[in-house]
């Protein structure tokens, strides 16, 4: 099955992106597809330059590891990137800046769509 979960939460107010992480997590353990798209807001959880502080979770790395599994995809909204000052060279490797007709697509692709907004 594919499942695409969209997130436009910021990453360190709501724990959205954290649920996404986890279900995508549960998903391929289970042995399914997976793209987590990045909307608005949450598109500053791809920013590899990130440091939380030390009793924090770091979202970028846990993104990164997802997607080093092979089984999830990120997609991230060029635009809302643009919005907020991130460039490509400041993404977590292997994350890919993206679009509306790209989420488009995955809507239409996917089994099931989850969307996290709090």
């Amino acid at each position: 099955m594919k499942i695409t979960i969209q997130v436009m939460t910021p990453p360190y107010t709501y724990e959205d992106l954290d649920t996404a992480i986890k279900m995508a997590q549960a998903a391929v353990e289970k042995g399914h597809e997976v793209d987590l798209f990045l909307f608005a807001d949450s598109v500053l959880c791809i920013n590899k330059n990130v440091k939380p502080i030390r009793i924090d979770r770091n979202i970028p790395q846990k993104l990164k590891e997802l997607i080093e599994t092979g089984k999830v995809k990120v997609d991230i909204c060029g635009i809302c990137m643009d919005y907020r000052g991130i460039t490509t060279d400041m993404i977590i490797e292997g994350a890919k800046p993206s679009g509306l007709p790209e989420l488009a697509q995955l809507l239409y692709s996917s089994d099931r769509f989850i969307n996290l907004m709090a």
